[in-house]
This record gives structure tokens, sequence and C-alpha cells, in this order.
């Protein structure tokens, strides 16, 4: 591939970039026929600018390996609606602690932002987001590193959760340790934090499933929800950010170990939330916005 930058300096982070424009007989690649894709990724199809997003080129060179797999992708690649390709290399120092590459449009221009887990080998990880510029893909902005090599953090939910008509992305700092859930919010440019509390995660160590959480209006108030596990692992949480801070205004506990993802139905008169437990089974939750 044809490199027209070694390194680009995006505050204050060196990344190498690949040529943004590939030649036609690429403009059908995708993330089932890329031999650069990680295995195990999440393909995200995308309704705006983005056509497809994708992460590529598994490492070795971080062995954190919180995810269970014994790589971490080290590129994105995406198809514009155009067909053209666009992929980005991260420097040595760093990887994407990820297996999806999360569209949204966050800062309500018409045009879709990338949300990475980015971690540095020295400090540990950040949420990054990442945009097209002039034709390649480059790195608008991110938040901290936590700090430490081995910390990490995953994306919790990406909604208008306070209702200012703006997206909020949900995470949680350190889900194994730390446990504290986080709003932030893209605004002039810069991700700020609003919120947070305590005793809240969305992945177990070693676990490839990343979406133990869900999303959805469930107090019936017009603004989003966010569905998430309290720190234990034994009881599932629905949160409000509508008011400012973060209100608990649920629990359940959950009859079962925890294993995979949230899955989210809607029903007649509400949601039903479905976690997989370890045994195989499910473990089933209507919510009803009535009750609350």
């Amino acid at each position: 591939m044809n490199y027209f930058a070694k390194f680009l300096l995006v505050v204050g982070l060196p990344l190498a970039l690949i040529s943004g424009a590939m030649s036609q007989e690429n403009t059908l690649l995708s993330a089932a026929n890329d031999p650069d894709a990680i295995a195990d990724g999440i393909n995200v199809l995308g309704e705006k600018d983005i056509a497809e997003a994708w992460l590529i080129n598994p490492t070795t060179r971080y062995p954190h390996f919180v995810l269970g797999a014994d790589y971490e992708p080290s590129g994105i690649r995406v198809r514009l609606k155009t067909g053209k390709i666009l992929s980005l290399i991260l420097d040595e120092e760093f990887v994407f602690e990820d297996r999806i590459a999360r569209l949204a449009d966050l800062d309500g221009d018409g045009r879709d932002e990338i949300i990475q887990v980015m971690s540095s080998q020295q400090k540990g990880a950040s949420l990054a987001i990442f945009s097209i510029n002039d034709g390649a893909l480059v790195l608008k902005t991110r938040t901290p590193f936590i700090g430490r090599s081995s910390r990490w953090l995953n994306p919790a939910g990406i909604a208008d959760f306070n209702g200012d008509g703006v997206l909020d992305i949900a995470l949680v700092q350190m889900p194994h340790l730390v446990k504290r859930l986080e709003l932030w919010t893209l605004k002039d440019g810069r991700l700020l934090r609003n919120a947070d509390a305590q005793n809240y995660s969305n992945h177990k160590l070693g676990s490839p499933y990343l979406g133990l959480s869900a999303v959805a209006d469930f107090n019936g108030d017009g603004i989003d929800d966010l569905a998430i596990l309290r720190g234990n692992y034994s009881s599932v949480s629905l949160l409000s950010f509508a008011e400012g801070g973060v209100n608990e205004f649920a629990n359940y506990a959950i009859d079962g170990v925890v294993r995979g993802d949230f899955e989210l139905e809607k029903t007649e008169k509400g949601w039903r939330l479905e976690i997989g437990l370890s045994e195989g089974e499910n473990f089933s939750l209507d919510i009803l916005p009535d009750h609350y």
C-alpha cells in the first residue's frame, strides 16, 4: 500500500496513516472479504457517508488481551458510500482494545464519527473519536488515557441520554476494577464528561462479549435510558440521565451467572431484555414504562 504520511500529530498522538483512496478494483472490499480484517470483529453498516466500518491488522504487541483473544486490532478500515476505501494504521505504541467500529454522528454535521477504544502500551485505554477529513481517516479527539498499562474501558451506549438533542457516549472506566460509569459528549471538537456513578460494569474479564448493556426509553419520558449490570454482576439496573447526574430508577436481581450480551426486543407494552447466562439459558426481564 502507498503511505502518503509517516506520522500525523493530532491532539498530541502520532498516527501512521494509510493512503485514503485505493484503486478502483478495491472499491468492493468489505469486512467479509478483507484479508486484513480481524477474525472476531463486529461489522457495522452505516447510513450516512460511511457505508461500512471494520477493524483490521491484528497484532500481539500489547499483551493485555482483556477480550480473551491473543491479539488486538491495530487499524480501522471504512468503505464510503462512494465506494472509496479509507484505512488508518496506529503507531507501534497503540492498539484498539475493541472489536467493533461504532458509527454515530456525534457533532450533528450529517457525517458519522467512528468511536473506538484505543489503548497506549504505557498509559492504558482512552475513548477515541475518528472522522474523515480531506479524504483521510484522522483522530478528532479522545478522552485522557487512564494512566497506566493494562487499564481498560468499555463503551455502554450512544444516545441522547439527557434530552438536549446531542448524542452522548456512556462508558465504564475499568469495568473489572474501579467500575465507574461515565457520560461523555462531543462539544466544540472535544469530549467533555457530564456525569458519573460508581459500581456498574458491562464486561467480565477475558470475555469476548462487549454488550452487557442496552439503550431504550425504559421509563417512557421520551429520553433514552441505560440498562447495565451492577458491579457485582448479580443484578441489572435501569438508569436515567435526564435530570443531570445518574438516577437509578430500577434494579432487578439476576437468577444465574451472566455470560452473554444483552438483547433487547420491543413489545406491545414496553421492552423485553434477555441476558445470556453461563448455563446456556437466558434471564428475561419485561420492562414496562407504566411501572415507573
